[in-house]
């Protein structure tokens, strides 16, 4: 009985953090095209500078961001994918695009291996991390599919995995979610825009 009352603890948690996701993709869905139907090209170009146009500094700045706990919502960079199209098919873009994020999130998870008892901001005297130290602690491996699929940082949660010592192999069958998220998403924006 007590693992069923966890269980719906987790299911719980899952929903509640899906649902935020959506919430905040409906959010940026909105700002976007909002932003789209008031702004011409030109205005793009002038509120983003060369950023907008040149793929490389966007993919750097993207890559940046999911190592450095996903500063930008990748949101934003699925919609300048769509937008633009510099990283080929959409969907290609997509799934290369999720592929640098899972990618991020085992380096983090290297990382937090390697840094394990050795830095002090990672054993809980960091405000950031110990928020989500407090949950890894309480879900454990669970916290790595949750934040695969939802906007929890998940590039924080795979530092924090690889110092909490999950096992390797779970942590990357766990985030294979993450490239599940991309294509979801992807797929709910991709439908949008028709």
């Amino acid at each position: 009985m007590k693992w069923m009352k966890f269980s719906n603890e987790k299911t719980d948690f899952l929903v509640k953090n899906i649902l935020k996701g959506f919430f905040f993709l409906a959010i940026l869905i909105l700002i976007f095209y909002l932003l789209r139907r008031g702004t011409t090209e030109e205005d793009r170009l002038l509120w983003f500078g060369s950023i907008y146009n040149n793929p490389y500094l966007v993919l750097a700045v993207f890559v940046g961001s999911e190592i450095i706990f996903g500063i930008i919502p990748p949101e934003i960079f699925m919609l300048w994918s769509m937008e633009t199209g510099y990283l080929g098919p959409y969907f290609l873009s997509i799934g290369t695009l999720s592929l640098i994020s899972y990618a991020a999130g085992f380096l983090n998870f290297t990382i937090g291996k390697f840094l394990k008892g050795k830095v002090g901001w990672l054993n809980g005297e960091n405000k950031y991390l110990k928020k989500y130290q407090k949950m890894f602690e309480q879900y454990g491996s669970y916290l790595v599919i949750v934040a695969s699929v939802t906007p929890i940082p998940f590039s924080a949660v795979a530092l924090l995995a690889g110092a909490g010592g999950l096992d390797k192999t779970i942590y990357l069958l766990y985030s294979l979610f993450r490239i599940l998220r991309y294509f979801v998403y992807a797929y709910i924006l991709w439908m949008i825009e028709m």
